[in-house]
């Protein structure tokens, strides 16, 4: 659910244009600052269209609608996957023609609350962006839709795009694991069973153990993407590399976290259930961990050989 007094007191903050040109109204920061920002919002278990906004602005360009984002007068949330299809970081379905577009984007995340979506079409051999009205619905049917071409040619615009909003998300899943590994720890101190804290239990550390692991991993992973996108917002590889491991350890944590708690664990009430639901949707948002494992895969010729008797 949006929460607009949330979103209004993280636009007075400068936090939603950090990214985007001072003369756009953003705060001509970077992705290092992203990071942080989307971290601690993981942290403290806040769900807000963070990163998609990221992603939007990016899309947006300089398009004066950019500015209305940075100050939060209106919530712009892109809208990049189809239905019935697998992830695909470019349009399949979706064509632009004749200055009319045909298709259908969904889910439309935050269209309930939004004001404007951007999204992208096939334009022969190009990939469009588009900017459009939200829909009433989570559905968005460009058939008919009045639009607004931002660019012909924009799919390095959109590839750096998702690369951005792949980083907040793997830094709000670094927020998440930080908490629930916390709350675990927390509860393995000071819940008893025969009279003892369950810390006591030498089985039960080593899988917080291993937890911890898993977030250290993933804390550097995040902090080499940011750098890394900082450096060269075009890097695919360090990207894909965050997704793997942040899905692989998010997964790891979130259901340890879980069965660690035991029947609490899964409840409305205590926090690690909406954590771990919260990591998974996180997975499998902009390609899951094997999407991206494949897009390494199909590049380890690039690698040379490693000769480990020279």
């Amino acid at each position: 659910m949006f929460d607009a007094k949330l979103w209004r007191a993280l636009a007075e903050m400068g936090t939603l244009g950090l990214p985007f040109p001072e003369e756009a109204g953003g705060m001509g920061a970077g992705p290092v600052e992203v990071m942080i920002v989307a971290s601690e919002l993981g942290r403290a278990g806040v769900r807000s269209p963070y990163a998609e906004t990221m992603v939007a602005g990016t899309l947006l360009g300089d398009d004066a609608l950019l500015g209305s984002l940075c100050d939060g007068s209106a919530l712009v949330v892109p809208a990049l996957t189809e239905p019935g299809r697998a992830w695909s970081p470019l349009p399949v379905g979706v064509v632009l023609s004749g200055g009319a577009a045909s298709g259908v984007r969904a889910p439309v995340p935050y269209a309930a609350a939004a004001d404007h979506v951007v999204t992208t079409a096939r334009a022969g051999d190009s990939t469009a962006i588009l900017a459009v009205d939200a829909p009433v619905s989570s559905t968005l049917d460009l058939a008919g839709k009045a639009i607004r071409v931002l660019a012909e040619d924009g799919e390095a615009t959109v590839r750096r795009a998702i690369n951005l909003g792949i980083l907040a998300l793997g830094a709000e899943a670094l927020g998440a694991m930080d908490t629930a590994l916390a709350l675990t720890v927390d509860y393995l101190k000071t819940r008893k069973q025969f009279g003892v804290p369950l810390a006591r239990f030498q089985t039960l550390t080593q899988r917080a153990a291993d937890m911890y692991t898993s977030v250290e991993l993933t804390r550097s992973v995040v902090y080499f993407a940011a750098m890394s996108l900082a450096a060269d917002p075009d890097d695919e590889v360090a990207i894909a590399r965050l997704k793997v491991s942040a899905g692989k350890a998010g997964r790891h944590v979130g259901q340890e976290a879980v069965q660690l708690h035991g029947g609490i664990g899964v409840t409305a009430e205590y926090a690690v259930s909406h954590l771990l639901a919260r990591l998974t949707a996180i997975e499998h948002t902009y390609g899951d961990a094997r999407y991206h494992l494949a897009r390494l895969a199909r590049r380890v010729g690039d690698y040379g050989a490693l000769d480990l008797m020279a």
